[in-house]
């Protein structure tokens, strides 16, 4: 009998590790970082079984100044996933553009995938936004998911999807 226990609780201690994966959220503002969590939120709960999420945020303004960009490139370096929340009303700045450009650039992560995260019932892939991500992407051999998320007054919680682009 005693030996039975012990089996089982060798069983119970032997359960799967769940494996560390990285994520970084790049956002705009307030809004657009809750939406990015929000992202990080459904995956984590899809997925919370097998990986253990550890994520770090980064807002864009604060990856212009040269010394907090490099605190951001390790944790860059090692992502699993980027996610990258902005407004897709308007044209991706230059400079935004060039830095999410570098960023990605210093992604190491063969399997890295990039995820745009927009808000809104136009579809975003019509967007400037959507586009210039979806390049870059593409450009360093990321793949590319789209997160659509929309408030609909019927709903008791805004609705989520995440649609593969390539």
């Amino acid at each position: 009998m005693q030996s039975l226990m012990l089996a089982q609780e060798m069983k119970s201690s032997a359960r799967r590790i769940p494996a560390i994966f990285n994520v970084v959220l790049i956002y705009e503002d307030f809004e657009t970082r809750e939406r990015a969590k929000e992202s990080l939120d459904y995956l984590a709960a899809e997925f919370g079984n097998d990986f253990e999420f550890r994520h770090s945020m980064w807002r864009l303004d604060i990856l212009q100044d040269p010394k907090l960009n490099a605190l951001a490139a390790p944790s860059l370096a090692e992502a699993g996933l980027l996610i990258v929340s902005l407004r897709c009303e308007r044209q991706l700045p230059d400079r935004v553009r060039a830095l999410i450009d570098e960023r990605l650039a210093q992604i190491v992560n063969p399997e890295c995938a990039l995820l745009a995260s927009f808000e809104g019932s136009a579809p975003a892939i019509s967007s400037s936004v959507y586009a210039c991500l979806a390049t870059l992407a593409r450009k360093h051999g990321l793949d590319f998911f789209e997160q659509a998320s929309s408030e609909v007054g019927d709903q008791a919680e805004p609705s989520l999807k995440l649609v593969w682009a390539f």
